[in-house]
């Protein structure tokens, strides 16, 4: 069972009384060897994972984790079961931990002159599954190659980064999304992709019934995503018909797409890429869109604060060359 083994109550040791003083604090007043400490909490939930992660002792982890909630006035860690779950504090340090963290990294590892086989840099690249297996792949090989000690991080692009951007592009390397999000904001064009449709393979070998523009407003869909960066092309074009599709099942990733129309009678739209790679699947197959869709066209978006990085005019010059590579193989 886990334990956090900090010796009691962050309360008592605090004392209930009093608001928890959120207000500004002086940088050199605060214990920076805590932050390390205080992510790996928070993101494993527990002292005995988190001290493993850290190849920490868990008496020195419970010791930091009391000295945490002295700190904040709150256990951060609450006992549900024989599990621990994050307080509603725990819940939103989380998020503001991640960030911190990212722009120490970034900061500290900042150089005038950036040499790609002696670094240790992680880039953060933010991006749908999609573009991680498409383009994400090719580009790690090609770091890799060139920078074996380096660390690419892949994240699940979520709707906060899109609605705040630029500024949101401030806390990582960059962003996988398509044109026709945001605008104003440095950019490298990656590749095109045309949209295509994919239904559940009927039972008894025949071919699918033909899409037309009303069944696609009586089918039930499957789409990725479930605010800004989940309207396609398709439904933009069926809304301007005054046909409203009916969606019913909501996912992260592109790559569940097929297991959601599987055995139904759903219908998604997936790039014509990913598409390609569920070719081999006997219970999902490609059948004609009757929507002319406009390509997908991809782009890596940064911060203009990113401009004048080593580090990072590096890693675009290794994204525009898979970009060109995967151009040339089209």
């Amino acid at each position: 069972m886990e334990t956090d083994g900090s010796g009691g109550s962050a309360a008592g040791e605090a004392g209930a009384a009093g608001e928890r003083h959120r207000g500004p604090m002086q940088l050199g007043s605060i214990d920076l060897n805590l932050l390390v400490p205080l992510q790996a909490l928070l993101e494993e939930k527990g002292v005995s994972r988190a001290a493993d992660r850290l190849f920490m002792s868990q008496p020195a982890l419970s010791a930091a984790l009391a000295r945490l909630r002295r700190h904040f006035n709150d256990e951060l860690l609450v006992r549900s079961g024989n599990t621990y779950v994050l307080s509603p504090l725990g819940t939103e340090l989380l998020a503001e931990v991640q960030g911190a963290t990212g722009v120490l990294s970034k900061l500290f590892g900042t150089q005038a002159e950036f040499r790609p086989s002696e670094s240790h840099r992680e880039f953060r690249l933010v991006g749908s599954d999609y573009v991680a297996a498409i383009f994400g792949a090719p580009l790690a090989r090609a770091v890799a190659a060139a920078a074996p000690h380096t660390q690419l991080r892949f994240e699940h692009v979520q709707d906060a980064v899109v609605d705040n951007a630029p500024d949101s592009l401030r806390d990582i390397d960059g962003l996988f999304l398509p044109h026709g999000y945001f605008e104003n904001a440095e950019h490298i064009d990656l590749f095109v992709d045309p949209w295509a449709c994919i239904v559940a393979a009927p039972a008894d070998g025949a071919e699918p019934a033909e899409l037309t523009v009303d069944s696609l407003g009586i089918r039930p869909w499957a789409v990725t995503y479930s605010g800004r960066t989940a309207v396609t092309s398709a439904t933009r074009q069926l809304l301007t018909l005054g046909v409203y599709p009916r969606t019913e099942v909501v996912t992260r990733s592109f790559l569940t797409l097929p297991d959601m129309v599987a055995g139904t009678d759903r219908v998604a739209f997936v790039p014509e890429s990913l598409a390609r790679r569920f070719a081999a699947r006997s219970d999902v197959v490609v059948v004609t869109s009757p929507l002319e869709l406009p390509l997908i066209r991809h782009a890596f978006w940064w911060s203009p604060t990113h401009e004048e990085d080593a580090g990072h005019r590096w890693l675009r010059t290794q994204i525009a060359a898979v970009a060109e590579r995967m151009h040339a193989d089209a």
